[in-house]
């Protein structure tokens, strides 16, 4: 009698757990998690959208759609992380779509994966991991430590206006920051990139036939080291005791309200520079530097 309770104590245990461990797909989804300020939500998906959106509610809440070629949905909660992975069918790595829409607490930390999917995250203040290949990521940003990295989806960050530190990547893709503030390292192959910051203690850049450009009130200390191959660099930058500027091309121009002292690097051979002091000699410093992109800077 006794085992018999304990059997049937067990396969409850079991009826309860399963709807946690998955959803079946082809249909509408809705489910919540018990979560704490803080923890670590993880979500993948393949192809579709994943939308992410801050609330004060102290748990998770998974909502959207499976498309008919997606085979579940895996929902896992265990030592602070919460992990929400679309499933697909073995050997299908491409098709089956998933909408899905993932409310957290606003302190969590969040890492996201996709592929093809769409990804936008609003109202998160914790720190922010975000990864696509192809899709898109629009993002309000304003936790530290974070970074959005993409292969050929476009980019779009909303800083707090709030000193951070933020990481951006994209091969193809365009990037584009507004309202950023502290340190921000951004890398792009071909795709251009915009940043616009507010106080700012340090800019680092690379492109290789991207585009560049930085705006931005750099702090007394700030720094900016930008390194471009033939993509051009604009920078708008301004700074208490003016700028000190290190600006080296070897076969492009530079430009900008500050270029009146350009000097060859060589008198016989390519090359043009750009060094000014500013009135700090400890103040904000600029390094810029291509192969054969121009150089336009101006503090104004």
């Amino acid at each position: 009698m006794r085992v018999f309770k304990n059997y049937r104590h067990a396969a409850s245990l079991v009826v309860c757990v399963m709807p946690l461990a998955a959803l079946a797909g082809g249909g509408p989804i809705d489910r919540t998690i018990p979560a704490q300020a803080g923890d670590e939500i993880v979500i993948s998906n393949v192809s579709g959208t994943i939308d992410v959106r801050g609330w004060d509610r102290s748990d998770v809440q998974v909502t959207g759609h499976l498309g008919d070629d997606v085979e579940r949905l895996d929902v896992d909660s265990s030592g602070g992380r919460i992990t929400i992975k679309v499933v697909l069918p073995r050997g299908n790595t491409h098709d089956g779509e998933a909408m899905i829409e993932v409310h957290v607490p606003k302190s969590s930390r969040v890492e996201v994966a996709a592929v093809s999917a769409d990804v936008s995250s609003r109202g998160v203040l914790g720190s922010q991991r975000l990864k696509s290949v192809s899709g898109e990521i629009t993002a309000d940003i304003a936790g530290d430590e974070s970074e959005v990295r993409s292969v050929s989806g476009d980019v779009t960050v909303h800083g707090s206006g709030r000193p951070i530190s933020l990481r951006l990547s994209s091969v193809s893709g365009s990037l584009d920051v507004l309202n950023a503030a502290g340190k921000i390292d951004v890398v792009t192959v071909s795709g251009d990139a915009r940043v616009q910051m507010g106080e700012t203690s340090e800019v680092r850049g690379r492109t290789t036939s991207g585009n560049l450009e930085v705006h931005g009130k750099l702090t007394h200390d700030g720094r900016v080291d930008v390194e471009g191959v033939s993509g051009d660099i604009t920078l708008r930058l301004s700074a208490p005791g003016g700028l000190s500027t290190e600006i080296e091309s070897f076969s492009g121009d530079i430009e900008g309200c500050l270029a009146e002292n350009v000097e060859r690097v060589s008198k016989y051979g390519p090359g043009v520079r750009l060094n000014l002091r500013g009135t700090d000699a400890g103040g904000a410093r600029v390094r810029a530097k291509t192969l054969s992109g121009d150089i336009n800077i101006c503090d104004r």
